[in-house]
């Protein structure tokens, strides 16, 4: 497993609206921003999807480590929460 650590930016719920052209209802998503620094010290920011906000919300602003796994699609690597076991 891995572990993201950065500064958490935002802690937020999105969806919940009905998507105009197909009706299909977007479910509600508990999501945080975590800012990240690179290798060229350049700032970057990684939108996770978590099961639920309880725990971040106090936290905005502050360090956070979060367990993620990464992924890739021939492209920038991407990270997604993973429950830890």
């Amino acid at each position: 497993m891995l572990t993201l650590s950065g500064i958490l930016r935002a802690a937020t719920t999105l969806g919940g609206n009905v998507n105009k052209k197909t009706g299909v209802v977007v479910p509600l998503r508990a999501v945080l921003q975590i800012e990240t620094v690179d290798e060229r010290h350049l700032v970057q920011m990684s939108t996770i999807t978590v099961p639920d906000l309880a725990g971040y919300a106090d936290k905005v602003g502050k360090t956070v480590s979060l367990p993620v796994r990464a992924w890739a699609t021939g492209g920038p690597v991407n990270f997604m929460y993973e429950k830890p076991s």
